[in-house]
């Protein structure tokens, strides 16, 4: 007798607006085995194109023309987060369980027990962990500024550096540098500059959480004064968080930092005023 029922499987998921192809076609034990993790139930932002004919996956102008998830799609549906997680979703105004984790890409939960989709962008969603202060070199920071930065390059100079990991995972999320202010008018002795906060914005509150740490290090190392600044473009909201306040807008230079006798890259040291921020410490 004749199986008429489809023997090849195609997932496709619908991430941030693109369509993905989900590695290659699967055989029925392969998709059953696959659906099992699910329990049978589809998630949001998922689906799966049936066929008895392999050719015919092949040679489908909607499969041919998504490109292929960077993940593969039984790891992305079995593997556990190192910890336990929530992801926001800033769209729907929602706070969700992360059901499963791989790279970018996360399974979380809904109400009605299907889960959704998500690929972690630092836009549209980002996660809620437990995070870890670790210790690190100032080259180590000046190397994850550099690539991460957006407008900074890494300070040649600092009193201490930290990150912030999570636990599990091999790159850190966040790092922050503190030293002597560079403005010789500020050096008072009592004061302490935070003058690079570099997180990844996948991950949530990061920015307020080292800025929280640097003060906690820097208190205890005697400082009872703390400067920071920001372009006056950018909000600050994580300075006001741990209680920063602004303290007036720097001169602007034609130079920026740059200066014969400290010459700058002027695309990673950008020119104009700056916002300074201030916080006392009793």
């Amino acid at each position: 007798m004749t199986n008429d029922w489809p023997v090849c499987h195609v997932f496709l998921a619908q991430l941030n607006g693109q369509s993905y192809r989900c590695s290659a076609m699967l055989d029925d034990a392969a998709f059953d085995r696959l659906m099992d993790t699910l329990h049978w139930r589809m998630p949001y932002h998922l689906r799966a194109f049936h066929t008895s004919d392999s050719r015919w996956a092949l040679e489908n102008p909607v499969l041919k023309a998504a490109p292929v998830l960077p993940v593969y799609i039984d790891s992305l549906l079995s593997a556990l987060p190192p910890q336990s997680m929530r992801l926001k979703d800033k769209r729907r105004q929602q706070t969700l369980a992360v059901r499963r984790k791989c790279g970018d890409y996360v399974l979380a939960d809904t109400e009605d027990g299907y889960g959704r989709l998500y690929c972690v962008d630092g836009i549209t969603s980002s996660l809620v962990t437990r995070l870890e202060a670790v210790p690190i070199t100032l080259q180590e920071a000046g190397a994850y500024i550099d690539r991460y930065h957006r407008h900074n390059a890494g300070p040649k100079f600092h009193k201490f550096s930290l990150c912030l990991r999570v636990p599990g995972e091999p790159e850190p999320v966040g790092v922050a540098v503190a030293g002597i202010p560079k403005a010789r008018h500020q050096m008072d002795g009592e004061t302490l500059e935070i003058n690079r906060c570099c997180t990844d914005p996948r991950y949530a509150d990061v920015c307020s959480c080292l800025y929280a740490r640097a003060i906690r290090i820097g208190r205890e190392l005697g400082y009872r004064r703390f400067l920071t600044y920001t372009l006056p473009e950018e909000s600050g909201s994580s300075l006001r968080a741990v209680g920063f306040q602004p303290d007036g807008v720097t001169k602007a230079s034609r130079n920026g930092w740059n200066s014969p006798s400290r010459p700058r890259d002027t695309d990673r040291y950008p020119a104009g005023g700056k916002l300074r921020w201030v916080l006392y410490i009793q």
